[in-house]
């Protein structure tokens, strides 16, 4: 890999972690008058939501789209399993610190 593609690499997860930012930012806002249980369920169902529309999207086409449907639900799934796992890790990380 070029150095080149390592910077765009860089400046493409810079975005990513930006656009999350702004999502838990938003989703904190909530925070002032509603439970945060709450606040994230509603960021679960509206990610859920923008997940099936991305997925039927790319599908095309109704046949194409119940194709797709088993592989859609495991790759979201699994991603979020994924980054669910390296979150918490930071967060035991960070309380283990403030012990």
């Amino acid at each position: 890999m070029t150095e080149t593609e390592d910077k765009s690499e860089s400046e493409a997860d810079l975005k990513f972690r930006k656009m999350a930012d702004r999502f838990i930012d938003t989703a904190n806002r909530q925070l002032s008058d509603t439970a945060p249980a709450t606040v994230s369920s509603a960021f679960l169902y509206g990610a859920s939501r923008f997940s099936a529309f991305v997925a039927a999207h790319k599908a095309g086409s109704l046949a194409r789209f119940d194709e797709l449907h088993d592989e859609a639900v495991e790759y979201y799934t699994e991603e979020f399993k994924k980054m669910l796992i390296e979150n918490l890790a930071h967060h035991r990380d960070a309380m283990e610190k403030d012990a």
